[in-house]
């Protein structure tokens, strides 16, 4: 029996066999056993093999051989050449049960491979372009329900900072209906991004990527300052808002000169024909290429200042043109920062103007022949009408190229807010700023000539508001709270939304775009002249206007100087009587009484002469205690006491310097008329706006 199931159990596991040792009584030939006995692929199912009795003298019978005919067996060369088979398995334990068939699981495991790989390819792409949808309504919620504000900020300029392949892009193409000219450099399109994004220069290229066509960095300080402290940048979402206090947060000229040098210094390996060699240690970009390394791009530095500065010391401003301005395109003067003490008083005239002077003349010791950087000034819409012709004249007599109006605001009452962060102290973006900068933009534009263009800024949210902008005057945009709200698509959505405001503007004159198809066409349409309002010959006139005005102003202070010098005059006039009637009454009092003393000091004889013209003085004297008429002297003029008591020792024939205690003076001064004030008109916007009034 256990020969039997030996040669079976090798038969099934196809192994050569081989004979095992039994008594001989016993001994059967094994091969003859394989050779007779079906394998157990041919034995019927059901079928019982004879077990095999060890007692027994013989082997057991062997069945008949089924009709199937027997397969033939392994050849063997030798069987002394046959390997030894492994120690079968004890009979006790049972051989384990074949493994189930596998399932058939390929069409499932292939499905899902298909559709992960097929929703990461997906998400790969929305990722990499910027004009995706998903970043808006998908990527940025998630970021503002996980994060505050100011980290979220972070997170933002980290991302727009990592290498090239990693961060989205615009995969579109600027069209020819936003080209646009800025300081007379040409660009791919209008929209912009304003300062306090990135602060220190760290995404400008990731910027760019986005589809920016200006990008401003800053507000860049001297010296490295922490800003106010956190919680420092609050969103208001119900609103479309932010305030933000964060007080020009900075590390500090050497950080930002560091990262523009080092971006410098790799478009130099990329484009090694356009530098020297060897490469300088600090290399500058080549001229004829811009600031920006980017054909139809511009790249702007904000100055701010340290808060410990002086107040009155311009020297911030001037550092940073020195240090950052080879490697700007523009240079941004910020006066208008409502979160650093003090600040926006250098928005005013004669202090504006000075620092305005100081910068310009150290950007002229470091212009190349491209005449770049340029310089700009950015004011807040908080400025009254009068405060905006005071920067425009300021703008216009240094030499500025440009302003960017406006900053964040500090009005909380009247813009409607509903967000529980609406009384938090600080300056206010967003949609609820934009008709205060749109009619700040509206103000400013007549008041300068076109060749100085204006960048509107403040609440910009859609192509609407940048094609409103643009025909108030502006010739760029730029965006700050939108770019949070909406995403790294900002500027490419709005830039759709310009191309198809523009294509779907109607040929009739009564709206503001009328027949404008390009951006540059749309600027200045809400004016009747292509002047925007300026009027050279018009300024001349009001500017002689102002200046006979400030003429008669003049004469008006002379005038009120005289008569208070004249009165100083009757003042010591009426001391000299007072003592020489004491005078007379001691030297009388033994022979009159006191009465006629008195009678006698006051004796002043009226003139029957007719009164001095109007704007002259006389001097009408006569002796103290005598009756002899009075005389009196020629019209003078006198500035001073002493040069009207000149003359009344000339017209007595005393020498000068004479005592006048008994000479009675009375003055006679016939005041001119006053200067009429000057009109102004309550409709004065609406005639500047015509083209018939300007201020200045």
């Amino acid at each position: 029996m256990s020969r039997l199931v030996v040669g079976l159990r090798a038969r099934q596991l196809a192994l050569p066999v081989r004979p095992v040792a039994h008594p001989a009584s016993a001994r059967l030939p094994v091969l003859r056993l394989a050779s007779t006995v079906p394998p157990p692929s041919t034995v019927p199912h059901g079928t019982a093999v004879p077990p095999a009795s060890p007692e027994s003298a013989g082997p057991p019978p062997i069945p008949p051989p089924p009709a199937t005919p027997l397969l033939p067996p392994p050849s063997h060369s030798a069987p002394a050449s046959v390997p030894p088979p492994a120690p079968p398995s004890p009979p006790s334990s049972p051989p384990p049960p074949p493994p189930p068939p596998p399932r058939a699981r390929a069409p499932r495991r292939w499905l899902s491979s298909a559709l992960l790989f097929g929703t990461s390819a997906l998400l790969v792409a929305y990722y990499y372009d910027a004009r995706s949808l998903f970043h808006e309504h998908a990527v940025m919620p998630a970021i503002r329900a996980a994060a505050d504000p100011e980290t979220g900020h972070v997170w933002a300029v980290r991302l727009l900072a990592l290498p090239k392949w990693l961060r989205p892009h615009d995969l579109g193409v600027d069209g020819h209906e936003l080209r646009a000219e800025l300081f007379g450099i040409p660009l791919s399109n209008p929209v912009g991004i304003a300062a306090g994004f990135d602060k220190d220069a760290a995404a400008i290229d990731g910027l760019f990527d986005l589809g920016f066509g200006y990008v401003e960095v800053g507000s860049v300080t001297p010296e490295p300052q922490p800003g106010n402290p956190k919680p420092r940048f609050f969103r208001l979402a119900e609103d479309d808002a932010a305030i933000n206090r964060y007080g020009f947060n900075s590390l500090g000229h050497g950080e930002a000169l560091a990262r523009l040098r080092r971006r410098v210094a790799a478009f130099a390996r990329e484009h090694p024909s356009l530098f020297p060699s060897p490469l300088p240690r600090d290399p500058t970009p080549p001229p004829g290429v811009p600031r920006s390394l980017r054909p139809g791009h511009v790249l702007a530095v904000n100055l701010g200042k340290n808060k410990v500065s002086a107040a009155d010391s311009n020297d911030d401003y001037v550092r940073g043109m020195r240090a950052l301005g080879p490697y700007a395109d523009v240079v941004v003067v910020n006066v208008s920062s409502p979160n650093t003490p003090g600040l926006r008083a250098l928005q005013g005239k004669g202090t504006l103007k000075r620092l305005l002077g100081d910068v310009v003349a150290e950007r002229d010791r470091i212009k190349d022949a491209a005449g770049l950087p340029k310089v700009a000034v950015k004011v807040a819409c908080d400025l009254a009408d009068d405060e905006l012709a005071d920067v425009a004249a300021a703008v216009r007599e240094t030499g500025v190229d440009g302003v960017i109006i406006s900053n964040t605001t500090v009005r909380r009452a009247e813009l409607g807010l509903t967000s529980e962060h609406r009384h938090e102290t600080g300056g206010l973006s967003g949609r609820p700023l934009f008709p205060y900068a749109l009619q700040a933009v509206r103000t400013l534009r007549p008041l300068l000539p076109p060749s100085i263009p204006i960048i509107g800024a403040g609440g910009i949210w859609t192509g609407s508001d940048a094609l409103a902008m643009a025909g108030a005057g502006a010739s760029i945009v730029q965006v700050y709270t939108s770019f949070g709200y909406r995403g790294v698509g900002t500027a490419a959505l709005i830039k759709d939304e310009i191309a198809r405001g523009l294509a779907a503007a109607p040929a009739s004159a009564s709206t503001s775009l009328a027949g404008a198809k390009t951006w540059a066409s749309a600027i200045g349409q809400e004016y009747e002249n292509g002047a925007m309002g300026w009027d050279e010959d018009r300024v001349r006139r009001e500017g002689e206007h102002v200046r006979k005005e400030a003429e008669g102003l003049a004469e008006l202070l002379r005038h009120i100087h005289e008569r208070n010098d004249l009165e100083r005059l009757v003042e010591k006039a009426e001391e000299a009587l007072g003592r020489g009637a004491r005078a007379a009454s001691a030297g009388q009092s033994s022979a009159a009484s006191p009465a006629d003393a008195s009678h006698a000091s006051a004796q002043v004889t009226q003139l029957d002469q007719a009164p001095p013209a109007p704007g002259q003085t006389r001097l009408v004297t006569a002796p103290v205690g005598s009756a002899a008429p009075a005389s009196p002297t020629d019209p003078i003029s006198p500035h001073t006491a002493d040069a009207a008591a000149d003359a009344v020792c000339a017209s007595t024939g005393q020498p000068a310097g004479a005592d006048l205690s008994s000479v009675a003076v009375v003055v006679e001064h016939a005041q001119a008329p006053p200067a009429p004030a000057p009109s102004v008109k309550d409709d004065w916007r609406a005639e500047v706006r015509r083209g018939t009034k300007r201020l200045v």
